[in-house]
C-alpha cells in the first residue's frame, strides 16, 4: 500500500516537474493542423457522395433559398470542378500533419520516459498516421455519443452510452501505448487509468456543452471554440500523464 501511494505521489509531483503543460500544448496545437487538414479532406471526399451531386444540391438550395439559390450554386460550382485535386492535395495535407504529429508524439513520449520508445522510420510512414487518423475519429465520436444521450436520452441508454464511451476510449489508449510501448502490465494499468480519466472529462466537458446549448445557442456558438481547445489540451495531458505511470511502474523491474 505504501509502495503505491508513493507511486502515485511520484507521478503528481512529476506533472510539475516533466513539463506536461508544454507537451500538452504542443500537442494540442498540432492535433488541430490535423484536424483541419482531415475536414478539408472530409469536405472534398463528400461531393462525391451521390446525394451531394451538383443536381441534387441545387434542388436543395431551391427548397431552403429560393432567392438566392443560384448565386450560392455558382459559388460552390469552383468546389466541384476541383474537387480531385482538392481531395489529393487535403490527403497529402492530413498524412503529412498525421505524420509530424506522430513524431512530436514520440518526442513527448520519450521526454517522459527518458528514451524514445519507437525510433523505426518506416513505423511512422506506414502505421503511425492511420492511427493517430482514427484517435481522432474516435475520441470526437465519444464526446458526441455523450452529448446526444445527455440531450436526447436518459436512463439505460445513457449508461449503454456511457459504457461504450469508456470502451471506446479505452481500446484506442492501449492500440496507442501499445504502438510506442511493448505491451505489458504497466502499459495495461495506465492505459485504463487514462481511459478513466479522459471518460470523466469527456463526461465533464459534454455536460457543459449541454448545459451551453440549453442556456442560449449564442453562448454555445461563442463557447464552443474555445472550449474545444481546452477539452484537447487536457486529453493530451491526461495521454502523457499515463506515460509517466508507466514509466514509474516500471521502475522497481529495472
Amino acid at each position: 500500500m505504501r509502495k503505491h501511494l508513493r507511486l502515485f505521489l511520484s507521478v503528481f509531483l512529476d506533472v510539475f516537474r516533466e513539463d506536461l503543460g508544454y507537451h500538452s500544448a504542443s500537442l494540442t496545437y498540432q492535433f488541430l493542423t490535423v484536424i483541419g487538414s482531415l475536414f478539408m479532406l472530409l469536405g472534398f471526399a463528400s461531393t462525391y457522395l451521390p446525394f451531394l451531386e451538383p443536381s441534387r444540391v441545387y434542388e436543395y438550395l431551391q427548397g431552403i433559398l429560393p432567392s438566392y439559390a443560384s448565386v450560392v450554386f455558382e459559388k460552390l460550382m469552383p468546389l466541384y470542378k476541383g474537387r480531385a485535386t482538392g481531395s489529393l492535395v487535403s490527403f497529402i495535407l492530413a498524412y503529412y500533419f498525421s505524420l509530424s504529429f506522430a513524431k512530436s508524439l514520440n518526442t513527448a513520449f520519450g521526454f517522459l520516459y527518458r528514451k524514445k520508445p519507437v525510433e523505426r522510420e518506416i513505423f511512422f510512414w506506414v502505421f503511425m498516421p492511420l492511427l493517430i487518423l482514427l484517435y481522432a475519429g474516435f475520441l470526437s465520436l465519444a464526446v458526441t455519443l455523450l452529448t446526444l444521450s445527455k440531450s436526447y436520452f436518459g436512463g439505460m441508454f445513457q449508461r449503454l452510452a456511457e459504457l461504450l464511451n469508456f470502451l471506446l476510449v479505452l481500446i484506442m489508449i492501449i492500440m496507442i501505448y501499445s504502438s510506442y510501448f511493448r505491451l505489458r502490465r504497466s502499459v495495461f494499468l495506465s492505459s485504463i487509468l487514462v481511459a478513466l480519466m479522459l471518460f470523466l472529462l469527456n463526461k465533464f466537458f459534454s455536460t457543459i456543452m449541454v448545459k451551453l446549448i440549453s442556456a442560449s445557442p449564442m453562448y454555445s456558438v461563442l463557447g464552443s471554440p474555445l472550449l474545444f481547445l481546452v477539452w484537447l489540451y487536457y486529453s493530451f495531458f491526461c495521454l502523457l500523464f499515463g506515460v509517466r505511470v508507466v514509466f514509474r511502474l516500471d521502475q522497481p523491474f529495472k
